[in-house]
């Protein structure tokens, strides 16, 4: 799990500009020293250079250090000049410069690994962040007519790489953000942001190659929430298992309105491709506990197109509506934990051209296509999967951290080409077994499915050229082994079910 360590190291930062804040009656040097409270109580060792004239405190030299087991590497953020400056109200404005350099070093473990240092800046125009309160309820405002960062200078090993290797601008406008943090046995907050627009543009190339990869995309109307408490101490920022031992429960919630993004890949070698991608509105809601983790998104009319060599024209495709959820354990528990996995897509429908390289003849049914899954079920977590020790083990030894005892296919609907087909069901696992067996499941249950519409869509596939006679021969047969004739016409059911003794069996029929 050490790839979760830069990410959550940027999301600590961006908590360290905007998640605390001073409070009446204090001195910029109590808000500092706040900050570092909070950073340290994080896991992370936190160097820098104080001096202290009249009503600022000027902290310069600033160092993060985030602190991992030596042979999973480590990685320091640098920043140059933060200034707290004490106002007649109580309150402190925190200055930064307008363009405030930042250093990202990352030293990978193992005697072949090269180290990576990125020179970034961050750029703001028209900001303004005072934080207010008292000590034990502080609350933070943040304000900028634009925010942007920018990549200046990749190096990796002893190579460097400038913007016309590695590029990287984002800029973010019109953003505010207003953050309150309340200090008890725990640390709870609730953030709120917005962000005008976004726009971002990444270029990479590698210099022995011919090949370039440009991506740029935008998105409007970006909102940002989250609540949660945070634990005040932790030896070891990436120890999400500790966190979450220690009481961390957090979630969050991302909107987004109309979004665009385009890769651009130039290849004088193979060729070149072309993805495009646009969205009217998104969401995405994150919740991280002890109990569990969980994630749900949603998007709302997609539109994707793809140029390719390989294709005569552009293969494009829209989407009226598309969701998923998940959720899973995380902590370790001798007892069965719950967990789901759910998708939805309505109205999948390719454009006319996408149709004619797939059936020139205009022989299918091209009414959008629907999905529909929605599993759940238990499973006993027998590792601490989040623990980087754990994950490591886990990694090296190919071992599953846990094992799965029930599975229930709640709901499966899809909807194509004039077809349906359909089913739920339950199963069961048997993990009792005195020596058992992890690369093999025992189930016990069954499911049902039933197909409406098949034998006229192989009938269509066969008429029109796209799939041979004996082809569509041989998936009758299949479909007569499994199923069974339904009273609806041109409808197929079949029960599977799935013995104690190991046995499969398709509408009362041993198949195994």
């Amino acid at each position: 799990m050490t790839h979760l360590r830069p990410i959550f190291g940027s999301a600590v930062l961006g908590m360290f500009f905007t998640a605390h804040g001073a409070w009446a009656g204090v001195t910029p040097n109590d808000v500092w020293q706040d900050w570092r409270d909070y950073m340290q109580g994080m896991g992370y060792k936190l160097t820098a250079t104080e001096d202290s004239k009249d009503t600022t405190l000027a902290v310069s030299n600033i160092q993060f250090d985030f602190a991992a087991d030596a042979d999973q590497g480590q990685m320091s953020l640098s920043l140059e000049t933060l200034n707290f400056v004490q106002n007649g109200d109580g309150s402190v404005s925190v200055v930064m410069p307008a363009v405030m350099p930042v250093v990202v070093e990352i030293t990978p473990a193992g005697p072949d690994a090269k180290a990576i240092r990125m020179a970034l800046s961050i750029n703001q125009n028209g900001y303004d962040m005072q934080v207010t309160g008292d000590p034990a309820d502080m609350t933070s405002t943040y304000s900028a007519g634009a925010l942007g960062l920018n990549l200046d200078q990749l190096t990796v090993g002893d190579e460097s790489y400038g913007a016309q290797n590695a590029l990287l601008n984002v800029a973010m406008m019109d953003v505010r953000n207003t953050t309150t943090s309340r200090l008890g046995n725990m640390r709870s907050y609730d953030q709120n942001a917005t962000v005008a627009s976004v726009t971002y543009n990444m270029r990479f190339k590698n210099p022995d190659e011919p090949a370039l990869a440009v991506i740029e995309g935008t998105t409007k109307n970006l909102k940002m929430a989250s609540d949660g408490v945070l634990p005040l101490g932790l030896a070891q920022v990436s120890d999400m298992a500790g966190m979450l031992r220690a009481g961390m429960d957090a979630s969050g919630k991302i909107t987004g309105g109309n979004s665009t993004v385009t890769l651009n890949i130039e290849d004088p070698a193979n060729g070149d491709v072309a993805v495009a991608a646009a969205t009217e509105s998104s969401t995405l809601t994150v919740e991280t506990s002890a109990d569990g983790l969980s994630y749900a998104g949603t998007r709302q009319g997609t539109a994707v197109s793809v140029q390719s060599p390989e294709l005569p024209a552009a293969l494009s495709f829209a989407i009226d509506n598309a969701a998923f959820n998940l959720s899973a354990p995380v902590t370790k528990s001798p007892d069965p934990q719950n967990f789901a996995l759910g998708l939805n897509m309505d109205g999948l429908a390719l454009s006319d051209p996408t149709w004619g390289l797939i059936d020139p003849q205009g022989a299918l049914p091209r009414d959008p296509a629907n999905l529909t899954l929605d599993l759940s079920g238990k499973l006993t977590l027998l590792m601490d999967y989040f623990d980087p020790q754990t994950a490591e083990s886990m990694a090296n030894s190919g071992t599953l951290p846990g094992q799965l005892d029930m599975f229930q296919l709640n709901s499966l609907i899809i909807e194509a080409l004039g077809a349906k087909l359909t089913g739920n069901g339950t199963v069961n696992f048997d993990n009792a077994t005195s020596e058992p067996d992890p690369g093999t499941l025992k189930p016990v249950g069954a499911v049902d499915l039933k197909l409406t519409g098949g034998s006229a869509l192989l009938d269509t596939l066969v008429a029109s050229g796209l799939v041979p006679a004996q082809t569509a021969m041989g998936a009758r047969m299949i479909l007569g082994i499994f199923a069974v004739p339904d009273a609806a016409q041109d409808t197929l059911k079949s029960r599977l079910e799935f013995t104690r003794d190991g046995s499969i069996l398709a509408n009362g029929q041993r198949i195994k």
